[in-house]
C-alpha cells in the first residue's frame, strides 16, 4: 500500500455530532458515550474521493426533484460484477431498492405464501430472522457447524429440512458474522439442493467485495440460478449506507415481474438522487479504493486475530476470510457472567462497544461481533482496553 492510501485509511475523522448512528448512539445503546464503537457494520473511512467529488458537484446544482436513473447506473452494476467477480449480469435483470433488508422482506412477501417455511443459517445477521417473522412466514433454523478451522454448512440438515417442505432460504454470502467466504464447491452443492427441492434462494451478497482471503463467489457465476434472487449494494463497500441504495438481481422474468409488482404496490421503487449517483461513480471508478481498503483491513484482521488468540484472556476467534466483522468467542467466561453481562462488561469496563452475539440467534451466546473497519490505532487501543479488563477477572 502506498503512502497516500495508508494515510487515507489511518487518518482519524471526527464523527461525533455528525448524526452517526455508530458514534452518536453510544450513550443510549451502550450506556457509555466514551466507548470505542466497534459494533454496527459502518466503516470509519471516507468513501472514495471520486464519489465525494461527484456528490458535491451534484449538490451544487441545487435542484433535487423526482429523478430518473440514467442507463449508466445499471450498466455500472453489470460492469462491476463482471470485472470484480466474473458474473455476467444483464441490465434488465436489475432493479433498485432503498436497501437489502427492505428487499428481502418484500421479496419474501412477493414470492412465498403465509404458510411457506423460510430457512436461515444461524448464527446470522439478525434482520434475516426479523424479516421472516415480519412477513409472517414460518421460521426454520439450520445451525452452522463449528470446526477447529471455522464454520461449515450442515448439508445433511439442510437437505432434511428442504425435504420437509422449506420453500425459501436466505443465504449470507460471505457470511455475517462468522466471516466465511463460501467456496464455489459449497455454493454449487447448496444450489443443487435448492433446485432439487424447489427452494427459492435469497442471496445476500452485500459483503461480496471484502475479499480478505481468496475470491468470493457470486451465485450469479453459477449455472441453474433461475430460482435465485441476489441482493447487492455499494453501501458496505464504499461506506454509503446513509444514501439508501441497493440492487436486486433476478434472471427469471416471472419471478422478477412478481417482485417488481410488489415493489410498485408498496411504492418501494425509485432511486435516491445521491444514492444512485454515488453507486454509479463508485462502481465506475472505485477499483483502486477497494483494493487498498481490503489490504488495510487485512492488516487490521491480522493484528486483531493474533492479539485475541495470543494475548486476550477468555477469548478466541477463527480466521476471518471475508467481511470486516470478526466473530469473537468468550465462552470461557460462561458461568461467570451472562451474555447481557458480557455486553455490559465490554462497553462499560473495557470501554469497547461491540455487537451483542445474542442478536445473531442460535450460536451467539457468549460471543461478540467486532467491527474492524476503523483506524488501526482504534483497534490497538480497543484490544488493549479489553485485555486490561479481562486480566482483572483472572
Amino acid at each position: 500500500m502506498n503512502e497516500y492510501w495508508q494515510t487515507f485509511f489511518d487518518t482519524d475523522r471526527e464523527r461525533i455530532g455528525t448524526g452517526s448512528s455508530k458514534w452518536d448512539n453510544l450513550g443510549k445503546l451502550f450506556d457509555n458515550p466514551d466507548a470505542i464503537p466497534m459494533w454496527v457494520a459502518d466503516m470509519d473511512f471516507p468513501t472514495a474521493p471520486a464519489v465525494t467529488e461527484a456528490l458535491v458537484k451534484r449538490a451544487q446544482h441545487g435542484l433535487f426533484g423526482y429523478n430518473v436513473a440514467p442507463a449508466t447506473a445499471k450498466q455500472a452494476v453489470c460492469d462491476w460484477m463482471q470485472r470484480r467477480h466474473g458474473a455476467h449480469i444483464e441490465p434488465d435483470w436489475i432493479f433498485s431498492s432503498p436497501g437489502v433488508v427492505d428487499s428481502i422482506f418484500h421479496t419474501l412477501c412477493a414470492l412465498t405464501g403465509p404458510d411457506d417455511p423460510v430457512l436461515i443459517q444461524q448464527p446470522v445477521y439478525g434482520p434475516f430472522r426479523a424479516m421472516t417473522v415480519k412477513s409472517e412466514r414460518p421460521l426454520v433454523k439450520s445451525s452452522l457447524i463449528e470446526t477447529e478451522d471455522g464454520f461449515e454448512m450442515d448439508f445433511d440438515d439442510l437437505e432434511q429440512k428442504f425435504a420437509s417442505g422449506v420453500k425459501a432460504m436466505i443465504l449470507c454470502n460471505p457470511h455475517n458474522p462468522v466471516g466465511r467466504i463460501w467456496t464455489r464447491d459449497e455454493l454449487t452443492r447448496l444450489l443443487a439442493l435448492c433446485n432439487r427441492y424447489g427452494v427459492l434462494l435469497l442471496d445476500d451478497e452485500i459483503h461480496l467485495d471484502f475479499e480478505l482471503d481468496g475470491k468470493c463467489t457470486s451465485l450469479q457465476t453459477l449455472s441453474g440460478v433461475d430460482n435465485v434472487v441476489t441482493f447487492t449494494a455499494s453501501t458496505k463497500t464504499f461506506n454509503l449506507a446513509g444514501l439508501k441504495q441497493s440492487s436486486v438481481i433476478i434472471r427469471n422474468p416471472e419471478l422478477r415481474e412478481k417482485v417488481l409488482r410488489r415493489f410498485d404496490e408498496v411504492k418501494v421503487c425509485g432511486e435516491n438522487i445521491f444514492g444512485i449517483l454515488a453507486q454509479t461513480v463508485a462502481y465506475e471508478t472505485g477499483d483502486e479504493y477497494v483494493d487498498n481498503l481490503c489490504e488495510y483491513l487485512r492488516g487490521n484482521r491480522d493484528y486483531a486475530e493474533q492479539f485475541i488468540n495470543e494475548q486476550l484472556p477468555f477469548a478466541r476467534c477463527h480466521h476471518l476470510e471475508g467481511t470486516y466483522l470478526l466473530w469473537v468467542d468468550f465462552t470461557a467466561l460462561k458461568g461467570r457472567m451472562t451474555q447481557d453481562e458480557l455486553k455490559a462488561f465490554m462497553s462499560k469496563t473495557a470501554g469497547v462497544a461491540m455487537s451483542n452475539g445474542a442478536d445473531f440467534g442460535d450460536g451467539g451466546d457468549m460471543h461478540m461481533r467486532v467491527n474492524l473497519a476503523t483506524q488501526r490505532a482504534n483497534i490497538v487501543r480497543g484490544l488493549n482496553q479489553m485485555k486490561a479488563a479481562l486480566e482483572a477477572l483472572a
